[in-house]
């Protein structure tokens, strides 16, 4: 299993240095930057790679919140949005904003008069980088990580999570070893200046604007996906049958 800091540079997604301050009570998006300004010139909202990086971390900051990520959302769609605070129907023409769920990892489109909790940084933003990501005959190269992504076949099946699994564990593809990939792995490949794919189609031919499995589980039932419509986390059931794509490492 890779560094997990490796995977979040792989994307640049530096926090090493990052200092976060929250906030005591919850705010529309439009109130969120100067918000965060109040603390201070340098101080802003996040950008939602950074918040990725904080999933879990319940102990510091609390369980069951979502907090605003400074990415707006550059698709129009009509959203239905449903969580256990509130339930928002999102128009198509209407704004909205990229919400990150603490406790689970999720990162959700959300309409921006919604109310959500605030984690401000001082740290100066590092945008998303690809450099290390390379094309090659047998698929993406990975030099940082160490990772091949392997080319994908025409007519690329949905399956469950089990299936998929085991159908890039039995793969003869080169010769090698292949898994799925973690979610870190597959949220490192997410380009927040992309929509259908959320992903360097150039890079990752024939990606599909939809879900892809990773092996995280998220319980005994549900696992992550990455979603290269727009860059979503979710977890779903193991039960459920979408895309997949295989990873081997690089000695």
């Amino acid at each position: 299993m890779k560094n997990a800091s490796l995977l979040l540079l792989a994307a640049g997604l530096f926090l090493g240095a990052a200092e976060f301050q929250e906030l005591p009570q919850k705010y529309e998006f439009s109130h969120a930057k100067s918000a965060c300004k109040n603390l201070g010139a340098e101080w802003r909202v996040p950008e939602i790679w950074e918040l990725f990086a904080l999933k879990g971390e319940t102990q510091k900051y609390g369980s069951d919140k979502r907090y605003w990520s400074a990415t707006e959302l550059l698709e129009e769609r009509e959203l239905n949005i449903h969580t256990s605070s509130d339930e928002s129907y999102i128009k198509k023409g209407e704004a909205k904003a990229f919400a990150f769920y603490l406790q689970d990892g999720d990162i959700t489109p959300t309409p921006l008069f919604v109310k959500a909790h605030l984690l401000c940084t001082d740290t100066p933003k590092i945008e998303q980088s690809y450099s290390h990501l390379q094309q090659t005959k047998d698929g993406v190269k990975d030099t940082l990580n160490n990772l091949l992504w392997a080319s994908l076949p025409k007519g690329n099946e949905r399956l469950s999570y089990e299936k998929a699994n085991m159908a890039c564990e039995t793969s003869d593809y080169l010769g090698r070893s292949w898994r799925l990939p973690t979610l870190d792995e597959l949220y490192s490949i997410v380009d927040y200046t992309k929509v259908k794919p959320s992903v360097d189609s150039e890079l990752f031919e024939r990606m599909a604007s939809r879900y892809y499995w990773t092996q995280s589980e998220f319980s005994r039932s549900d696992a992550y996906v990455v979603g290269f419509s727009i860059g979503s986390v979710a977890t779903v059931s193991k039960e459920s049958e979408t895309f997949y794509r295989c990873v081997s490492e690089i000695e």
